[in-house]
């Protein structure tokens, strides 16, 4: 344990889980990729081993869930909306980028701002589950628990109970890719 534990550096040491999270989500296909896959683990094995209670499954409407960002991240899914886009503006001018008075370049900076379209309006299609998003913090953050896999892994208990995750405390068995292997129907 941590000497002198803080509720602030309890605090701290979760959103460094996130913002470590979030670093393995962009360097996604890059070298740095494993590096940051490593720093999530130590972290999340530093969080377990000095602030225990932070480590526990949520027990919400009569089901536990596992929210924990370095045990979530292993898991490298996430997610892809497809919509239809009703009405655009530019963050420079606010004019429709569809239009032709619009003449600025997403992406492109303008003084000290960046082109950026702002999404008005527009309708939700559908969703699907991909191996890496264009979004790449557009994962999954929280994963029910069913009550057979607690039984399994616990023997007999009393639901709702406190439960903790020890995910980080064992060896790391990689990242699960359920994506990667995936092949094209045919028509």
């Amino acid at each position: 344990m941590i000497e002198g534990q803080t509720d602030e550096g309890h605090q701290s040491i979760r959103e460094a889980l996130e913002v470590l999270r979030s670093a393995m989500n962009w360097l996604e296909d890059t070298p740095s990729f494993e590096a940051a896959h490593l720093a999530l683990d130590d972290a999340g094995r530093l969080a377990r081993e000095n602030f225990p209670n932070g480590c526990q499954f949520p027990y919400r409407d009569g089901t536990y869930y596992q929210e924990c960002p370095a045990a979530l991240a292993h898991n490298r899914v996430g997610m892809s909306p497809g919509y239809i886009l009703r009405k655009v503006s530019c963050s420079i001018c606010h004019r429709s980028p569809i239009d032709e008075d619009c003449r600025h370049v997403k992406g492109w900076v303008y003084g000290d701002a960046t082109c950026v379209w702002i999404i008005e309006e527009a309708e939700l299609l559908e969703v699907s589950l991909v191996g890496r998003p264009a979004q790449p913090d557009a994962r999954i953050t929280s994963v029910s628990i069913s009550g057979k896999e607690i039984v399994d892994r616990l023997g007999e208990f009393r639901s709702g109970r406190e439960i903790l995750c020890d995910k980080c405390l064992g060896e790391c068995s990689g990242v699960a890719r359920p994506f990667e292997d995936a092949t094209e129907l045919d028509d």
